[in-house]
C-alpha cells in the first residue's frame, strides 16, 4: 500500500511538472536586418500584417538605441545599453566596439535554456562571429548561424556559409536554390516540428539577412516591384547646412546615383517578400502543431535606413528618424487583436519582455519589460516619454562617394515625446576620440511636430536651461545600468521643475 501511494505521488508529481511546462509560453522572434520603417519598409509585409500585426499589437514608437548591427544585436540580446557592452575605448577593437564577451555569456536565450526552455537560433547572429571557430554561446540547443555572410554575391544571400551544429553548412543551388532566407527558415521549421511536439518550452530566434545590402532576392521574386522607386520625401536630396559636419558636407545625389537608390529599394522590398514568406510558414507549423495559442511572436528589425534622406544616399549609422524607428509587431497569450500602442519600446526592452513574460527574474537589465503593455486591455495612453541614443563612430564609411559615417559622427541623444518637451530630437555630437563625452562640441535640436523630416536646427533658439537638463539626462544615462537605466528613462520625461537633474 506505501509502494503504491508513493506511485500515485510520483505519478501526480510528474502531471503536475507536465502542466507547469504546457503553461509556459513559447517564443518566436524575427529579427530582419536594416529594416525601415519611415519609408515603407513595412509594405511588402502583407503576411505578417495579416498574421501578426492584425492578431495582435503593433507598436507606434518602437526604437533602436544604436543604429549599426551588431551593438543593436548585442542590446537585443543581453537587454544592456550600448555602454555595458562595448570594449573599453575607441582603439580597444570589438564587433563595432562591442565585448563579445560581455554578450555571448550574458544572452536571454541563455536565461530561458537555464530555466529548462529548448533554444534555437537561426541565421545572423555578431558580425565577427567566425563559422569556423568550433564555439557555440551558452543556451542554444540548435545553431545554424553566420556574421551576415558578403555584402555580395556568391555568399550573401546566394550560397552562404553558416556554421551547424556539427560544422560548417556551406549552401548551394541543391536546397532551396541556395537563397539565404529560404534555407534558414527551413532550416527554423525542421527544428520547430522536431522539438515542438515533447512538450518542452521553446524560443526560436530567426534572424534573416533581409534587407541588407546585397539584398539579393529570391529568384522566383527577382521582377516584383518594377514599377516603384524610392521614396521622395522632404528631406530626399535636401542640403542642411546647419546640421552636424557630416551632414552639412554632403554633395547633392546626382542622377546617377538615384538610379541606384531606386534599384537598391526595389530589391529591399523584394528580399523582404522571403521573411514574409518565412513569418507566414512559421506561423502556419506552430498552428497545425497545435503550440500557436501558445507562442508569443516577435517581428522587428536591427535598425532602420536611410535612401537619399539629407543626401545620404544609403546605410543607417546616423541619428535621424529614418535610422532610429523600427517596425514591432507581436501576437501571443493576452495580446489582443488589432491592438496599437503608443508607450516607448526599444529593442534593449525585448529581452527583459520576453523574461516576464517566461516568468522569468529580468530586473538586472538596463531594458524594461513591456509585457503590461502588451497585454494591457486598456485604451492606449499618450505617449509621454524618451527614449536614449548612444552610437561611437566607425571611422570612415563611404557608400556611393557620399561619406556616411567618420570620427565626428559619435553621438548620444535623447528622442522624447512627452508633455515637458513634446515631440523632439536632442543630440550632442562629439569626436570618437571623446568617447566618453567629456567635450560635446555641436548640438541639434529638432521639434518633429513642426520639422518632421529633421530639415531645421533649432538648438540656437532652445532655452539654455532646457538643454542643460537634456544634456544632464543623458549623462546620468550614459552611465546607468539596470534598474538606474530604467529610473533615468523615466526621469527623463518629467517636466524640468518636477525632476531630480545630477550632474
Amino acid at each position: 500500500q506505501k509502494l503504491a501511494m508513493q506511485v500515485v505521488l510520483v505519478c501526480v508529481v510528474a502531471l503536475l511538472s507536465q502542466a507547469v511546462a504546457a503553461a509556459r509560453p513559447n517564443f518566436v522572434v524575427v529579427l530582419t536586418d536594416d529594416q525601415d520603417l519611415t519609408l515603407g519598409g513595412w509594405t511588402p509585409m502583407t503576411k505578417t500584417t495579416r498574421l501578426l500585426s492584425q492578431q495582435g499589437a503593433t507598436a507606434n514608437n518602437w526604437f533602436i538605441h544604436t543604429p549599426v548591427c551588431c551593438p543593436s544585436r548585442g542590446q537585443f540580446m543581453t537587454g544592456r545599453f550600448f555602454h555595458n557592452i562595448r570594449v573599453n575605448g575607441p582603439a580597444a577593437g570589438g564587433c563595432m566596439h562591442v565585448n563579445e564577451s560581455l554578450v555571448n555569456p550574458a544572452t536571454f536565450a541563455g536565461r530561458l535554456s537555464d530555466a529548462g526552455y529548448n533554444v534555437g537560433l537561426f541565421g545572423k547572429y555578431l558580425n565577427t562571429w567566425n563559422v569556423h571557430s568550433g564555439r557555440i554561446p551558452h543556451g542554444f540547443a540548435r545553431w545554424f548561424a553566420n556574421d551576415g555572410g558578403n555584402d555580395s554575391e556568391p555568399g550573401g544571400y546566394i550560397n552562404a556559409t553558416f556554421q551547424d551544429q556539427t560544422g560548417v553548412y556551406q549552401a548551394s543551388p541543391a536546397e532551396y536554390a541556395g537563397y539565404t532566407t529560404s534555407v534558414l527558415g527551413n532550416k527554423s521549421l525542421d527544428w520547430l516540428l522536431e522539438i515542438a511536439p515533447s512538450g518542452t518550452p521553446f524560443a526560436a530566434i530567426i534572424t534573416p539577412k533581409a534587407p541588407h545590402i546585397a539584398a539579393t532576392p529570391a529568384p522566383w521574386y527577382a521582377t516584383q516591384f518594377s514599377d516603384r522607386t524610392a521614396p521622395r520625401t522632404p528631406s530626399y536630396n535636401y542640403s542642411a547646412p546647419d546640421h552636424h559636419w557630416l551632414i552639412a558636407q554632403q554633395p547633392p545625389i546626382t542622377a546617377n546615383e538615384s538610379v541606384q537608390i531606386d534599384n537598391l529599394f526595389r530589391d529591399r522590398w523584394r528580399s523582404l517578400l522571403s521573411v514574409d514568406d518565412l513569418v507566414a510558414n512559421v506561423v502556419g507549423v506552430l498552428d497545425t502543431l497545435g503550440v500557436l495559442n501558445n507562442t508569443y511572436i516577435f517581428f522587428t528589425s536591427d535598425h532602420g535606413y536611410q535612401l537619399g534622406q539629407l543626401r545620404l544616399p544609403m546605410c543607417k549609422l546616423n541619428v535621424y528618424e529614418h535610422d532610429i524607428r523600427i517596425p514591432f509587431v507581436a501576437r501571443g497569450p493576452g495580446i489582443r487583436a488589432g491592438l496599437s500602442f503608443n508607450d516607448f519600446g526599444s529593442n534593449v526592452d525585448l529581452a527583459p519582455t520576453i523574461l516576464d513574460l517566461a516568468g522569468l527574474p529580468h530586473d538586472d537589465l538596463d531594458g524594461r519589460s513591456m509585457a503590461p503593455t502588451l497585454t494591457s486591455q486598456a485604451p492606449p495612453a499618450p505617449a509621454d516619454d524618451c527614449h536614449y541614443i548612444e552610437y561611437l563612430s566607425l571611422g570612415s564609411v563611404v557608400r556611393m562617394d557620399h561619406l556616411v559615417d567618420t570620427q565626428n559622427n559619435t553621438y548620444r541623444a535623447l528622442r522624447c515625446i512627452s508633455k515637458a518637451y513634446g515631440n523632439i530630437l536632442f543630440a550632442e555630437f562629439t569626436d570618437l576620440s571623446d568617447w566618453n563625452f567629456k567635450n560635446p562640441n555641436f548640438f541639434e535640436y529638432f521639434d518633429l511636430d513642426s520639422d518632421p523630416y529633421q530639415l531645421k536646427n533649432i538648438y540656437s533658439q532652445i532655452p539654455a536651461a532646457t538643454i542643460a537638463t537634456l544634456r544632464a539626462r543623458l549623462q546620468a544615462l550614459f552611465t546607468c545600468r539596470g534598474a538606474a537605466c530604467r529610473s533615468a528613462i523615466a526621469d527623463a520625461a518629467l517636466d524640468p521643475k518636477h525632476a531630480a537633474v545630477s550632474s
